[in-house]
C-alpha cells in the first residue's frame, strides 16, 4: 500500500490563474506541441499570496508510471475491470460500488447520444475534423467530451476555464473517505453526463476542494472522460506561461515586471506600487486516442478571459503573457457551448475580436458571440436546429435577428441530439461560421 501510495502522488496546481467558465451563472469575467514534457509529481499548491522569489518547485517524489494515471483514470470512470491487483483495496469498496453502478447508468444515455452525434460530425463537420490543426475551447470547463464527440480529428487541444487545473487524488486520501469522495466525484459530473454542460454554480462548489480536497480543480473529471471515451495517458505535466507567452515547465515563481512605458516629453510618471505578477498554471495532457500510436494533447489554463479584474485575477487586458500565448495558437476552429453569454458584453470584447479574427472555422450555440457580430461578407453562416429565445435565466441576451431567421426555417440544418442550455432534442442550436 505504501509503494502504492507513494506512486500515486503526482501533479499539483495551483488555483490562481487565468478565469473564465461555461455554466449558467453569468460572472463577470471572462502547449503547444513545443512544451517539453513533464514528469508529473510537484510540491503542495503555492499559497495565493506568493512572496517575492520563492525557490523553484522541486519534485518530491519519483514520478508515476502511465500506467499508475490510467489506473486512477480507470477508477474514477466507474471501471472495476482492466486494473492492477494493487487496486484491489479500491475496487472492493462499497461505495467506489454504488459509484460505479450510478456512473454506469448515468452513462448510457451518453453512449445513445454517441452514434447519433458521429455520424452528424461526419457530415457537417468533416472540413473542421480532416484539417484541424488546434481546437480552441474557452469557457470550457472540463468538458473534453464534447470536444471528443464533435472534434475526433483534433489532435491539439486548448482549453481554457474559470477553474482551477487541479492535482490528482492521492489513493490515502481517497481511502480515508471513500463514501464521500465518490460522491462528490458523481456529483461534480451530474449535469455534463445529463444537461451536456458544467453549471458554474456548482462547479464553485465541486472543483474548487471546498468539501472534498482531493477533488480540486478540472483535473479529476478529464480523467474519468477521457478513461470513458478510450484514451490512453502517456503524461501529465504542469506548465505555465512565460511573458512571451511560451508554455514552459511550471516553476511558481512570480514573473518579472512589466516594462513600464517611456514618459511622454516634460511629464513625470507616477511610480505604481511593486506588483507581483503569478504565473498562469496549466495542465497539459498527452495521451493516444484508441489504435493510434502518434500522441495527441491537450492543454488545460485556468484564465482570466475578461477584459478586466475578475476575483482578484488580472484581466485579459493587463496580460501580455497571455494574449501572446493566444496569438501563437494554429488555430483551425474555436468552440463554445453553454458559455453564460459572456461574449455578448462589453467586458469581453477582445476575446470576442480574438475569436473573430483568428479562427478559419467557430462553433457555437447562441450563447456564443452574436449574430451581429458576423460580418456575412466574411463569413459563411449555418444554422442548426432551433431557437426562439434563451432559458429564463439568460432571456435578456435574446436575439431577434436569429429568431427571425429560424422563425423562416429557410436553410436550418437539422440538429439530431441535443446540446447546451437547451438540451431536449428539437430545443437545442448550434451554428457553424466558415470564413470565406
Amino acid at each position: 500500500m505504501n509503494t502504492l501510495i507513494s506512486l500515486m502522488i503526482l501533479v499539483s496546481m495551483v488555483a490562481a490563474g487565468c478565469a473564465g467558465g461555461a455554466g449558467d451563472t453569468p460572472p463577470a469575467v471572462p502547449d503547444q506541441p513545443d512544451a517539453p514534457a513533464l514528469t508529473p509529481p510537484m510540491q503542495p499548491d503555492p499559497p495565493a499570496a506568493m512572496q517575492p522569489d520563492p525557490p523553484p518547485v522541486e519534485p518530491v517524489r519519483k514520478p508515476a508510471t502511465g500506467d499508475d494515471w490510467n489506473s486512477l483514470a480507470r477508477v474514477l470512470g466507474g471501471f472495476s475491470t482492466d486494473l492492477p491487483e494493487n487496486f484491489s483495496v479500491v475496487r472492493d469498496l462499497p461505495a467506489f460500488k454504488t459509484y460505479a453502478e450510478r456512473i454506469e447508468k448515468m452513462w448510457k444515455p451518453v453512449e445513445q447520444k454517441k452514434s447519433i452525434i458521429e455520424k452528424w460530425v461526419k457530415t457537417e463537420l468533416e472540413t473542421q475534423n480532416r484539417d484541424c490543426k488546434t481546437l480552441f475551447y474557452p469557457f470550457s470547463g472540463p468538458d473534453f467530451l464534447h470536444v471528443h464527440l464533435l472534434f475526433p480529428g483534433c489532435r491539439d487541444i486548448v482549453m481554457i476555464g474559470l477553474e482551477p487545473a487541479g492535482s490528482l487524488p492521492e489513493l490515502s486520501k481517497i481511502l480515508d473517505k471513500p463514501e464521500k469522495f465518490f460522491a462528490k466525484m458523481e456529483a461534480s459530473l451530474t449535469h455534463i453526463l445529463t444537461l451536456s454542460f458544467f453549471r458554474t454554480k456548482s462547479m464553485k462548489d465541486d472543483l474548487f476542494g471546498k468539501e472534498v480536497p482531493e477533488i480540486d480543480g478540472t483535473l479529476p473529471p478529464i480523467l474519468f472522460m477521457m478513461a470513458r471515451t478510450g484514451q490512453k495517458l502517456t503524461s501529465i505535466g504542469r506548465v505555465q506561461l512565460d511573458w512571451d507567452g511560451k508554455v514552459v515547465p511550471w516553476t511558481g515563481a512570480p514573473l518579472p515586471d512589466l516594462p513600464e512605458p517611456p514618459a511622454k516629453p516634460g511629464r513625470k510618471v507616477k511610480k505604481k506600487p511593486k506588483k507581483v505578477w503569478i504565473p498562469y498554471s496549466g495542465l497539459k495532457y498527452t495521451y493516444l486516442a484508441p489504435g493510434e500510436t502518434t500522441p495527441r494533447t491537450l492543454t488545460y489554463f485556468s484564465c482570466n478571459l475578461a477584459n478586466e479584474t475578475y476575483r482578484e485575477v488580472d484581466g485579459i487586458l493587463a496580460r501580455p503573457d497571455l494574449q501572446k500565448y493566444l496569438g501563437k495558437l494554429e488555430i483551425s476552429t474555436t468552440y463554445t457551448k453553454a458559455a453564460s453569454y459572456l461574449m455578448h458584453e462589453g467586458n469581453f470584447h477582445w476575446i470576442r475580436s480574438f475569436i473573430l479574427e483568428h479562427s478559419p472555422s467557430y462553433l457555437q450555440d447562441d450563447s456564443g458571440i452574436p449574430l451581429q457580430y458576423f460580418d456575412e461578407k466574411k463569413w459563411s453562416l449555418r444554422l442548426y436546429g432551433h431557437y426562439d429565445v434563451p432559458i429564463q435565466l439568460f432571456l435578456k441576451y435574446t436575439q431577434p435577428e436569429l429568431a427571425r431567421r429560424y422563425a423562416e426555417r429557410k436553410k436550418i440544418r437539422t440538429l439530431p441530439f441535443g446540446i447546451g442550455y437547451k438540451v431536449w432534442p428539437g430545443r437545442s442550436n448550434l451554428q457553424l461560421a466558415v470564413r470565406k
